[in-house]
């Protein structure tokens, strides 16, 4: 499977043959079919389970962090070590890969639905959690295809996010009251 995504990652899904991967881990192609039946399973369980990570990295960087909106927004643009995420994202939306769309898709509904959770009593007057989660969607998909940002820094595409999310957020929900925070004096 890792040798399936180093396929991916460098020359795509369709470069993914039962026969580059077995060249890939210089074994035989029964090898590959001991493991997988076709070339279909072999993109399915690799996809799926690559996505099975990602969901988890995400559940451990949101739950360490103290804005969990943007730690997950962040980790959205900028957690793909092994360069997987853009095939699959480019793959799903022209629909080539039918395999793929189907594990992107159930990707992307996790994705919606985690960050509409995320959203609850942080969006702006009047926004819909599920309407932003779905522009943010657009946004997102945009950093990781890399559309007039794919050469700027981690901090720049953070920047940018952040200029085009911001105004439609309040602010981090505190754990205290009001009457409980500490009084400031402005002297």
């Amino acid at each position: 499977m890792h040798a399936t995504l180093r396929v991916i990652a460098t020359d795509g899904f369709k470069a993914v043959t039962i026969r580059r991967v077995a060249a890939e881990v210089n074994r035989s192609t029964t090898a590959v079919t001991h493991y997988f039946t076709d070339r279909d399973a072999l993109l399915r369980e690799t996809v799926r389970d690559a996505l099975t990570e990602r969901r988890s990295a995400a559940d451990g960087i949101i739950n360490n962090s103290e804005d969990q909106v943007w730690a997950f927004l962040e980790w959205s643009i900028d957690a793909d070590h092994d360069g997987v995420w853009p095939a699959v994202v480019a793959a799903s939306a022209a629909g080539i890969e039918p395999e793929i769309v189907e594990e992107a898709r159930r990707f992307d509904e996790w994705w919606t639905e985690r960050l509409c959770r995320l959203l609850e009593g942080r969006c702006a007057e009047s926004i819909d959690a599920r309407l932003l989660a779905e522009a943010i969607g657009v946004a997102v998909d945009g950093f990781v295809l890399g559309l007039g940002i794919s050469d700027a820094n981690t901090s720049e595409r953070h920047r940018l996010l952040h200029i085009l999310v911001n105004p439609l957020l309040t602010s981090v929900p505190s754990t205290t009251s009001r009457s409980e925070r500490p009084h400031r004096s402005l002297s």
